[in-house]
């Protein structure tokens, strides 16, 4: 309402307003409208949602999906944890339990027992016409295995197994094998298992492996658990070498520690030795090395504990471990000594991604044939 001098006074308005709200919506009519909200509420929550029932078949779909999934990894890791329990182990010196076998791939469908069915000399006849049609790879040569710790002492008598496994396939590579009717005797702690493998280069490139199995017997015949376990040599993943290196890693289980030494190869080749008697009787031993690393890997000794597996030194001698991997770089140094220690010869051979090379050689009256058969390591 306005005043004589032009204005709109609210006085009325604001005063009245509250009182005009308050009569429309008496006590009864109150009652009326939070019936009617109510229903209308009792209605919209009876209504279905507009769906589209394609979108909703899809959902249903994923989701009988998704419990499928649910329940097939479920009976997948109930089937892992019983091959789990299978290979784990209590041990006090592990100071509880362990994984005395390769845990680290799908225990369902992996075999730990399956020996790797590659061999030696893959690539030999392969033709490269470049060096961007091959890659090399690092390499362990395996030095040597020996009881660093018997809780029972010395002698003892040795035998069950120690496996090697690559990053190749992961399967077995058999380092040391004997059955109980075939005891190594160690004497000491120097002495070192003879190792007859691996058949083939040992090549690094994820983490390899070295498992023990063995067991030793008395004079009495019974049998005792000696080693048993796991030991992991790293990838290239975590180094930082430039140069070949030697290395070692203990295992402390059961009645003993056992210690294995091995060579840090960079960018190696595999070369498959083979060694013919020409004229005489070979009696004594044969090494291989490398320049780079001067550990010895017996090839041949034509005494026990050797000689009863590597033949009588007339023809083609069967070599204890015919296999070593060189850097390409290095060479390989192969020296042959009688067993009275009066005659030696040294060969070196240069290390190639492929093919074959041979030498003649002479120790004394004896005349030997070497050869060198090479190939790369890959997958």
């Amino acid at each position: 309402m306005a005043d004589g001098g032009g204005t709109v006074s609210m006085s009325r308005g604001q005063g009245q307003w509250p009182r005009l709200r308050s009569s429309l919506f008496k006590d009864s009519d109150k009652c009326k409208y939070s019936v009617v909200v109510k229903d209308v509420g009792n209605h919209l929550a009876a209504l279905e949602p507009f769906t589209d029932e394609a979108e909703q078949a899809k959902e249903e779909q994923e989701r009988l999906q998704f419990l499928r999934e649910k329940a097939q990894y479920a009976k997948q890791r109930e089937r892992e944890r019983e091959f789990e329990d299978r290979i784990l182990d209590y041990d006090p010196k592990q100071d509880g339990k362990y994984y005395n076998r390769l845990h680290s791939v799908d225990l369902t469908k992996f075999d730990l027992d399956e020996e790797s069915p590659l061999g030696p000399m893959r690539f030999t006849d392969a033709v490269y016409k470049d060096k961007d049609d091959y890659k090399l790879c690092e390499a362990i040569n395996i030095f040597s295995v020996k009881i660093g710790c018997s809780d029972v002492g010395f002698p003892i008598h040795v035998y069950g197994t120690v496996i090697a496994r690559d990053s190749i396939d992961q399967k077995c590579l058999y380092l040391f094998r004997r059955d109980e009717d075939d005891c190594q005797v160690i004497n000491s702690e120097d002495e070192s298992l003879v190792l007859k493998g691996p058949k083939r280069g040992l090549a690094l490139i994820s983490n390899n492996y070295i498992e023990t199995d063995l067991k030793i017997k008395d004079d009495l015949g019974q049998v005792r658990e000696f080693s048993k376990g796991i030991l992991t040599i790293r990838g290239i993943a975590r180094r930082s070498l430039k140069r070949c290196e030697v290395e070692s890693c203990s295992l402390a289980t059961r009645l003993s520690t056992v210690d294995v030494t091995y060579g840090f190869l960079i960018k190696a080749v595999e070369g498959t030795i083979g060694i013919e008697v020409k004229q005489g009787d070979f009696d004594g031993r044969i090494t291989a090395c490398t320049t780079s690393i001067p550990n010895e890997l017996v090839l041949y000794d034509s005494v026990e504990p050797y000689g009863a597996m590597t033949g009588d030194g007339k023809g083609v001698i069967q070599l204890v471990r015919p296999v070593v991997c060189v850097p390409l770089n290095d060479m390989l140094v192969i020296v042959a000594r009688t067993r009275d220690g009066k005659s030696e010869c040294t060969i070196r051979f240069t290390p190639m991604v492929n093919s074959s090379e041979n030498a003649e050689i002479r120790v004394g009256a004896i005349k030997m044939r070497v050869n060198v058969t090479w190939s790369i390591m890959n997958f």
